[in-house]
Order: structure tokens, then sequence, then C-alpha cells
């Protein structure tokens, strides 16, 4: 039956495309994994693999500057061997793997299982994102407006998944410890792994292209990759692809000073999640809203912050910009580079208002943490079987154990003496809570700070043969001399409006400066611009934070801000007359085009 030819040809669809669900919801779960798992991970190395706090600092940013050196290859493997939608499902299984596997208490399957995890994120990353800007130009073309659409909820979803899962994980993690806490950015990096295959019917179709040296009147034969998408060949001379290399020389010229400023920026804002979390775990009284909260949760404010603050930032920009009062890019993140030296003056302000960290024993035992005054007695390698450590509060045990790799005394059966005689009893790992004085009797009989758990998590406790007690050496400080983690949150408040100002204007603008031809070469810099900033500054820099007070560390930074400004300055100069440059060059081309097109 043949149709109607005067009937009128079907509206062209101008909604999302069903793909674009498939991406909103992998991506939530995947970034709610990521950012869950990051959250602890810095605590996690210090309570559990025995790393001191440098040197956790050190290995979060080789963490995190692997996490942004995968990309290249990600990028790398599926523009010429597997293509994105095939290179996302194959390195995801590994992430899966991973994360199910990083809570085992062991150092090599730890840092086994981080490589795997920034391999994972690291490929991902450059892939979903291309890959639904694909479906779009394919399923939707034309409406570039909904792509912009797209793309602003997939930033949603990627700072919602964020927040959530920050908050959580610390949560997760004090109610049933770190073995439990991670299944949960597991699991959902399972499911961000079934969702995402699932769309697959609903995706772009792609093709490899790749460019060869050759004779252009006998390209190679198209072909096809083990995962069966067409390879088209196009052939190039060797001018051409020397003319290619020049231009990505000349792009580089361009952005690159630009660039490593920017990397300074990163820099300081990656630390939140290693210095910033050891700071408020030791300086800071960590209480919102009347409601205890950890240390490593305050992260979740700058995700908050962002989806607040996106929406109010580009209505302001443009309402500046009718008004004849736009700024400059280069001016914005200008701002934002005094706004991030702001933040750590903040930070420093805080370091030097707390008071002064002193060497304490810690006593953990399932029912909660007591803070013991120090122990002058030497070094816990030496103390096994029946012994004491302590000095006024001595905790005595007839089974200790010195744990090497968590540089902790384990211990299954002991006595803790106060100073007014009355003694607590650690049985079978556990302290006994039944005739346990209170709060009062405990701080009377020299107890610095207890923070035991409420009746109600003490009545769910279950006992495991395998229970022990630890003692361990901290740096702690009185809680009347702690400064609020307000003080924190103003910071994240402020480091937020500037990675607002600087990473998604200078993202924006190294876009523009590109030719259309490189935008995934410039974007693939820019993601390198943060795993230097991590493998080159960060990685050094934060061992220093376990040998500094905290307030003269944080002013360092805030001191580094300062310079970064003054160097910034020319920089952005130079960079607006290469770019004013280059569009009168593109304005006399076009001028020229049209003058040929008429004559």
């Amino acid at each position: 039956m043949s149709s109607d030819p005067t009937a009128p040809a079907p509206a062209a669809p101008t909604g999302h495309p069903p793909g674009f669900w498939f991406f909103f919801w992998g991506e939530f779960a995947e970034r709610c994994s990521y950012y869950g798992m990051r959250a602890i991970l810095a605590k996690y190395m210090i309570e559990k693999l025995g790393v001191a706090e440098g040197d956790a600092g050190t290995f979060m940013s080789l963490f995190i500057a692997a996490c942004y050196f995968f990309p290249l290859l990600g990028g790398y493997i599926a523009d010429n061997f597997l293509g994105k939608y095939w290179t996302i499902v194959l390195f995801s299984v590994p992430y899966v793997v991973a994360q199910f596997v990083v809570g085992t208490e062991d150092k090599y399957v730890v840092f086994g299982s981080l490589v795997l995890l920034a391999m994972g994120s690291g490929v991902i990353k450059p892939n979903i994102s291309t890959l639904m800007g694909l479906t779009y130009d394919q399923q939707r073309p034309g409406l570039d407006q909904l792509r912009t659409s797209a793309f602003s909820w997939f930033y949603m979803s990627i700072n919602i998944g964020a927040a959530l899962s920050q908050f959580a994980m610390p949560w997760l993690r004090n109610k049933y410890g770190y073995q439990t806490a991670f299944l949960f950015p597991a699991g959902l990096m399972a499911l961000a792994l079934v969702i995402f295959a699932l769309g697959k019917r609903f995706y772009a179709k792609e093709t490899i292209v790749k460019k060869v040296v050759g004779d252009p009147n006998s390209p190679p034969t198209a072909s096809k990759t083990v995962t069966g998408i067409p390879i088209i060949y196009q052939v190039v001379t060797p001018a051409e692809k020397a003319a290619d290399r020049k231009l990505k020389l000349e792009t580089l010229g361009r952005i690159g000073l630009l660039f490593l400023t920017v990397m300074f920026f990163w820099a300081i804002f990656d630390q939140s999640a290693s210095t910033w979390i050891f700071f408020a775990d030791t300086y800071m009284e960590c209480t919102l809203f009347g409601v205890p909260a950890s240390a490593d949760a305050i992260q979740g404010f700058n995700p908050v912050f962002i989806v607040l603050l996106v929406p109010v930032s580009v209505w302001l920009f443009k309402t500046l910009e009718k008004k004849g009062m736009g700024l400059k890019a280069t001016k914005k993140m200008a701002i934002g580079f005094i706004l991030t030296g702001l933040s750590m003056v903040i930070m420093s302000l805080a370091g030097f208002l707390a008071g002064a960290k002193q060497d304490m024993l810690k006593l953990t035992t399932p029912e909660g943490v007591l803070i013991l005054p120090k122990w002058d007695g030497g070094d816990f390698k030496k103390v096994t079987g029946t012994a004491a450590v302590g000095t006024e509060v001595p905790v005595s045990a007839t089974d200790f154990e010195f744990d090497e790799k968590k540089k902790k005394l384990n211990f299954a059966n002991g006595k803790v003496k106060l100073k007014n005689g009355t003694e607590l009893t650690i049985t079978n790992g556990h302290l006994v809570t039944t005739a346990l004085p209170g709060e009062a009797g405990l701080t009377s009989g020299g107890i610095a700070e207890s923070l035991l758990k409420s009746k109600e998590d003490l009545a769910a406790i279950k006992t495991d043969p395998k229970d022990r007690a630890t003692v361990e050496t901290i740096g702690w400080v009185k809680p009347n001399e702690r400064v609020t983690v307000w003080w924190q949150v103003l910071a994240f408040l402020i480091i937020t409006i500037a990675e607002i100002l600087i990473s998604v204007t200078g993202l924006e603008l190294a876009f523009v400066a590109a030719p259309k031809t490189m935008k995934s070469f410039v974007t693939a810099c820019w993601l390198a611009v943060v795993f230097l900033a991590n493998l080159l500054i960060n990685a050094p820099i934060t061992q220093l934070y376990q040998h500094m007070k905290p307030g003269v560390y944080f002013a360092m930074l805030a001191g580094a801000m300062v310079v970064v400004v003054l160097v910034f300055i020319p920089v952005a100069a130079q960079f607006n007359r290469a770019m004013a440059r280059m569009k009168a060059a593109e304005d006399a081309a076009k001028a020229a085009e049209g003058n040929t097109g008429t004559a």
C-alpha cells in the first residue's frame, strides 16, 4: 500500500532522545560511585593501612593525577580501536571489580585497586560525554540548544551524585565500617554499567576516521574494528600532516601559559580530598546545625554549591552582558584566582585560631573511642604480650600484638585504669559498658575525650571472635580549642565560586581558542592540566603538611596564589592579543571570501 504523497511529513522530534536518560542515570551512578569512594579514601589509608598523613596526601594526589592522565589513553583507544561505547563498557568491568576489592585492608590490594579505579574513571571520562554529543548531532541535528540543555543536566547529574555520596559515605563508614561502606559505591558502579550497556541501541552510530599519509587517489580499503565499528581512512599528504602539527604547536602557544596558571588552582582545589580533611579532623569541631559530622563529609558542600551557584552565575553574566558591563573571560579567571587565594586565607586564619596539636593515645573498640594522655614509654614495636602503655591513664593487656602495617597495638583482653582508681574492662576486644561511669566520671578519671556510641548503636553491636581493641598515637587538639567547621564551609563556598570562574570559563575559552579540527586535542590538554597539578605540585607539597602548622601551610598556598595572579596578568594580556589577531585574520578571510563570491 503506497503512502499519500500529499500527506504532510511527520514532524521531526524536538525532545531529548531516549539515549539521554541512559547517559544521565549511568553517569549519576558512576559519579556517585567515584566521589563516594574518594570521599573516605584518605582517612581509610591512615586508619586502616597505617599510612602517615603526608603520605596519604601524596597517594591521593597521585590517584587524582592518574584519573586525569587516563583520559588521554581512553580517547586514543576509542578513536583508533574500539569506539566509545565498547571502550566504556570494557574498562568499566575492572572498574567495578576494583570498587568491590578496595575495601580489603591490604596495601598492595588497595593500591592495585586504585590503579584500576583511576584507569576506569579516566577512560570513561572523555568518552561518555562525547558519545552523548554525537547522539544529539545524529538524532537531533541542528537543535544546538537542546544539546546544550542536555549537557547542563548531565553536569547537574555529576554534582548531585557527588553531593549525595560524599555526605552518605562517611555516615555509612561510621555506622558499619569501611568494608561495608565501600560496597555502596561498588554497587552503584555495577548499576551504572548495567544502565549504560542497556542503552546501546539508543546511542549514536559510531565510525572511526583514521588519517594516513599516502596517495589520495588510492585510499586504503575500508575495514572494521574488532568491535564491528566501520573504519574510514582519510588520506593526507605529508604537507597536510606537517601543517596539522604546526597548527597544534601554534594552538599550544596561545593557550599553554594560560593552562599552566590554571594548574595552580587545581593543585589547591584538589587538596580538599586530603589536607582539608586532615585539618578538619584534628583542628575543627565538626558539628553542622547541631548534628555531628565527619571531617570527610564536608567535601559534599562543593557539589551542592555548584548546583546552586551555576544557574546564578549564568544569569548574572547574561545580565551584565545586556547592560554593557560584560567581563572578559580572562578577567573572570583573574577574579577566580584571587578568590582561590582568599579561600586559603580563610583556612590559614582557622589554623592560627585553633589550639596546638599534642600527641595522645587513642583507644578504639567497637563501642567507640577514648582519648588518653600521651605515652612516653617508647616504641610500640617493643610492646608484646603482657604489658601496659600510657601515663596517667595506662592501658594494660595480656595479649598485646603490634600491627606493623597499621602501626597499632592490638589486644583482646585488658583494662584501662583511670586516675580515680576506676577500671574499665575490655573483653574479647569489646569495652564492657554495663558498669561504665558517666561522662563526668570518665573526665575526672583522666579521659581527655570520650567518643562512645549512643545506647541505640551500642545495642546493635554484634560480636565476632576476631574483634580486637587497638591503641595508637594520634595528634589531638582540646575540644574547647578547636575552631568551628563553618570556617571550612566558607572556604568551600569561596573556592566553588572560583571553580565556576576558572574551570567553566577557562574550558570554554580554550575551546574557542582552538581551531575546529582541534577541539578534542584542546580538551585533552585541559584534562592534562589537572594531571600535572596533582603530579608535579600536590604529590610533593602535601608531604609538607605533616611538618608544618596548618596556619602556616595554608598561608603558604595563599602566598602562591598571589604570585599566580601577578604572573597571570601579563599572560592574560598576551592571550587576549593573540585572540584579537586570530579574530582579525578570520574576519579578513571571510571578507576575502565574500569579495571572491561577488566578483
